[in-house]
């Protein structure tokens, strides 16, 4: 196949995805950024601190929490101007995870993300555990029953 048209190809479906690459400054203009250095919503930038170390992972969700729902309360590090794209990911994950959360962070996030269960629930769901092994071992025990 023609590189050209494959090139456009790719172009087309980045433009229509709403990836367009970005255009060049106009001659005598500095680009707001470099390409290399984006500005990042707060998502973005508390799952950094996170990858880093910086921050455990109750606090990177009690974050991203106030980050969707109370900006005003994240530390100034992790504010943003850039919106983020969608909140239902950190709701699942939030409601995964509700067993990680002290009693504390619970009633913090509560006001905004309720867990699946009931948090005075003595059964535990095993929610947060969706490691590969976790996943393989409840596969298995389908198969066998």
């Amino acid at each position: 196949m023609n590189r050209t048209i494959v090139l456009a190809a790719l172009v087309a479906a980045a433009v229509l995805a709403g990836c367009a690459p970005l255009e060049p400054a106009p001659d005598g203009l500095e680009a707001p950024y470099p390409t290399d250095e984006r500005p990042l919503d707060s998502i973005a930038l508390i799952n950094q601190a996170f990858a880093a170390g910086d921050i455990d992972y109750t606090t990177s969700l009690l974050y991203k929490v106030y980050a969707a729902y109370e900006p005003m309360s994240l530390p100034p590090e992790f504010e943003s101007d850039l919106p983020a794209k969608c909140g239902t990911p950190l709701v699942l994950e939030v409601q995964r995870n509700w067993n990680r959360f002290t009693p504390e962070e619970q009633a913090q996030i509560g006001v905004y993300i309720q867990p699946i269960t009931d948090p005075d629930d003595p059964v535990d769901t095993d929610l947060d555990d969706v490691t590969r092994d976790h996943l393989d071992q409840e596969r298995e025990r389908d198969r066998i029953d």
